[in-house]
């Protein structure tokens, strides 16, 4: 179980782990640091935490917006982990998962589940519209919630040996799924009420039946600090330090 996170993003890291404490799940969580400031946060708050081997620069206390050269780096560095993960045989099974993300049960079970009862790799399903469990097949995967099983190519994120991929479009999640097409990998999708994305984030208020359901919320497609406001409207902030 890891994540990656950076100055910008640390208070949303610091937040997934009050989900994870409060739901009182049994494993730890890696938390990889970008930048040299997030491990010395992380370091001062005694959470244990680990450096990236090759350090961003620290771009300062704001989250890097989408499209940014940061954010570019930030996707970047998160392929490198995924290809260096998925290329060791003593991980059976491994989950990746973004900071902005509320846990509302422990999924790893679940995860485990169908993993073992086929398919090599599950991710989110990040289309803007709700489908029921059986219906069409999703056509575009989400990078911020990945579970695999050892076996899947490390080449699914080398960005190295296809540069010219990475440069047409510098996103990690466009990268992933064209890859995944390209090898004909037969990629399955997690349930969407069980693992929602954040086209459905307004649906989940604190009294919402949806949270009894869901296991997780992913908070993407919301920009900036507006993820964060989104969060506490629906009783999704728990971080008590910003």
């Amino acid at each position: 179980m890891f994540t990656l996170t950076s100055n910008g993003y640390k208070y949303f890291t610091l937040n997934l782990l009050e989900h994870l404490k409060k739901v009182g799940v049994p494993w730890k969580l890696c938390i990889v640091c970008a930048d040299k400031a997030a491990y010395q946060f992380f370091r001062g708050q005694t959470i244990p935490a680990i450096q990236a081997v090759t350090l961003l620069p620290d771009t300062g206390p704001n989250i890097s917006l989408f499209g940014t050269t940061n954010f570019q780096r930030l996707n970047r560095l998160k392929l490198d982990l995924l290809a260096t993960f998925t290329s060791y045989p003593e991980i059976q099974h491994g989950i990746y998962m973004d900071g902005d993300i509320a846990v509302y049960k422990d999924f790893v079970p679940d995860i485990i589940e169908r993993l073992g009862a086929g398919g090599s790799i599950y991710l989110q399903c990040d289309e803007g519209t709700r489908e029921p469990c059986c219906g069409p097949p999703c056509t575009n995967a989400c990078t911020g919630f990945i579970a695999w099983s050892h076996g899947v190519s490390p080449s699914l994120f080398q960005v190295n040996t296809h540069l010219a991929l990475w440069r047409e479009k510098p996103e990690d999640q466009v990268f992933v799924n064209a890859r995944m097409r390209d090898e004909g990998l037969a990629f399955q999708t997690l349930p969407r009420d069980l693992y929602p994305n954040g086209a459905f984030a307004r649906l989940y208020s604190p009294d919402s039946p949806l949270k009894s359901v869901a296991k997780i919320l992913h908070y993407n497609y919301i920009v900036g600090m507006d993820k964060q406001r989104r969060m506490k409207v629906n009783g999704d902030w728990l971080s008590q330090l910003f």
